[in-house]
Formats: structure tokens, sequence, C-alpha cells
């Protein structure tokens, strides 16, 4: 017997959800889904068992990560009840249901979510006070800034939490989803469906191809290539600096990688930004703040490490320092957090597309 929460649908909507209740069931948003099929029609389930207060078979449910938020279903819902919105909402629910102490909730409850923020900005600054070293400030010297060692040490910090606590949360996901295994399914089996979702949902995105709007597609997807490529340039001139201390030339190959990558990374966050200051369309009419905070912070990412190429060749040596310490900061804020707000969906989506696939 399924348990209901008769709270549910007004506690959704603290998670960014339209009035749901102004859904009568017609299945209109399911019959324009291009990603809906005859074994999975979403979202109206998903907006049926949030009305019911079915709370335990959301949270069971993969459904709200294989939407992409096409927009297609709340542009054309007859009562308004933005059932891709609902998705969106359902999201971040997820997204703090499994979270390892429910440390989420810091980050999504409008008052502690401002000083979560300000705590970690303020520890980011004083982490930058006790580890900097003193420049002369009368030339520009990266390293002399921050140490290469300090960088090191904080950066397997910072991955090995991250390791455990994304890994801790993915097994509470699983553990959730409860899925069953099946007669004749080996190692084979599940080797196909990790590669098929990688390379065709991963890196191509070939169901969120299918929705209308094109641009929003690849936008989505320059950011996610750019980002690879900025992850991928930062791994190598770590384990460069490691095994390669003295050798200065060799940090060539990924700061090239890094000034490429960032192009489409900087054309997808931008775009984004925009089209939610512009409130374009229906999925950018209502952004939550959790929305608005983790695609700022990507933004300053990127632009910031930019300034700090182009700052190297000048004589701004203050500014250059100020912007250092300011990129650190935002870089800190943006990793520690992964794996308790919207960056979160780069770990849950991909697994809930290979459970889907598993499953299927």
């Amino acid at each position: 017997m399924e348990r209901v929460n008769p709270d549910f649908s007004e506690k959704i909507k603290k998670y960014g959800a339209f009035d749901i209740s102004a859904c009568y069931n017609c299945g209109n948003c399911t019959a324009i889904c291009p990603l809906s099929t005859e074994d999975n029609s979403f979202p109206r389930k998903m907006v049926r068992a949030t009305v019911l207060g079915l709370e335990n078979k959301i949270a069971s449910s993969l459904d709200p990560w294989l939407c992409y938020y096409c927009g297609e279903c709340s542009d054309t819902c007859p009562r308004d009840a933005d059932p891709g919105g609902l998705m969106m909402a359902l999201r971040r629910y997820q997204i703090r249901k499994f979270s390892v102490g429910r440390i989420s909730d810091l980050f999504y409850q409008g008052f502690s979510s401002f000083w979560a923020w300000f705590v970690l900005t303020l520890l980011g600054v004083l982490g930058i006070f006790f580890f900097k070293n003193n420049p002369d400030m009368k030339e520009i010297k990266p390293l002399s800034f921050v140490s290469l060692n300090v960088l090191h040490d904080g950066g397997i910090i910072l991955f090995v939490f991250l390791l455990v606590v994304s890994f801790l949360q993915l097994l509470l996901m699983l553990k959730s989803i409860k899925l069953t295994k099946k007669d004749g399914i080996g190692i084979k089996a599940y080797l196909n469906s990790f590669l098929e979702v990688f390379f065709n949902e991963v890196l191509s995105q070939n169901k969120f191809s299918k929705c209308e709007n094109k641009k929003r597609y690849t936008a989505h997807l320059l950011l996610l290539w750019g980002f690879i490529g900025l992850f991928l340039a930062t791994i190598t001139v770590m384990l460069f600096d490691f095994f390669f201390p003295a050798n200065e030339g060799i940090r060539i190959i990924p700061k090239v990688l890094g000034l490429i990558s960032g192009i489409p990374s900087l054309y997808g966050v931008s775009f984004f930004l925009w089209y939610r200051l512009k409130k374009a369309d229906k999925y950018f009419r209502f952004s939550h703040h959790t929305d608005w905070i983790f695609i700022i912070l990507i933004f300053f990412a990127i632009l910031s490490g930019y300034l700090l190429d182009i700052l190297r060749w000048s004589s701004a040596v203050k500014i250059y320092y100020f912007t250092f310490a300011f990129h650190l900061i935002v870089v800190f804020e943006l990793i520690l957090t992964f794996p308790f707000t919207k960056f979160a969906h780069v770990m849950y989506r991909p697994f809930a597309l290979l459970l889907a696939d598993i499953k299927k």
C-alpha cells in the first residue's frame, strides 16, 4: 500500500513548481513530449503522483532525470500547470532527498541558503589570507601568491571529499530506486549499457536533440564539452606539476586546452544567463535561486580565468592578484558544493540514464 502525503503538492511548490492542481489529467503533456514512450509516459505520470501525494513513488522514480525540460509540454498545457517546471522541481527535491546528512537543505532553503553561501565565501577568503604567500606586487608571478603545494594539497583533499560524498549519494539514489537484478544480465550487458549512455547521452545528448528548441540543445552541449575540456586541463596541469615540476614548457599543453575549452563553455553559460535575464520562453520564465547561483558561479569562474591570462601580460599587478583570489574563491565554492546543488545533475542524470537503460 502506497503511503500518501497530502501536503506534498504544497511542499513541492517550494522547489519551483507551479500550481499542479490545475492539471485535469488530459494527457497532452505526454502526447507532445518527444521523449515519452509507450513504456514511460512522463511527465503525466509524475504530475499524477505529485497531485496524489505519492512521495515515495516520486523519490524512487528515475523520470525527473530523464526529462531535459524542452518546455514543449508547458507551452501546450491547456491549464498552464507547467508540467516541465514540475519535473525541474522534482529534480531539486531528489537532490535534497539523496544528500548525505541533508547538506543540500542548506542551499535550497531561502534564508539558510544566504548564510551557507556567505560562510563558504568567508572560508574562501580566510583560506587565501592564511595560506597565501606575500608577493612583492612589483611583477606578476602566479605561484608567488598561493604556493603550488597549497593548491595541490587543497585540490587532493577536495577531490577525495567529493569522491566519497558523490559515491554515497549515488548509493542512496540506487537504494531508493530499488533496482532488481534480472536473470541473464551479465557484466557484458552492464558494460554495453554504460558505453551506450556515455557516448549517446552524456557526450552527444541524443535525447535532448529531439527537443524542438535546438538553441538550448546546442548551448547545453557546448557548455558540457567545454566544461569537460576545462576539467581535463585542470587535472592535466596538476599531474604535470606533480611529476614534472621543473618543466615549465610542458604546461603549455593544458594551458592551450583550457583556453580552447573556455570558448564553448563561455558561450553556453552566457546563453543561459542572457535568456534567463530576458525570460525569453517558458523554460526561462521561472528560475529558482539555485539555478541563478550555479550559472553565475560558472560564468565568473570562466571569465576570471580568461581575465587572468590577459592580465598576466599587463602591468596591472594588484588587479591580477585580486582577480586570482576571486577566481580561487569562485572555483572553491563551485567544486565544494558540487554534490549538494544543481551542479549535482552532472552525476545524477547520467546515473539515472544508466539505470533506466539497465532496467529496460
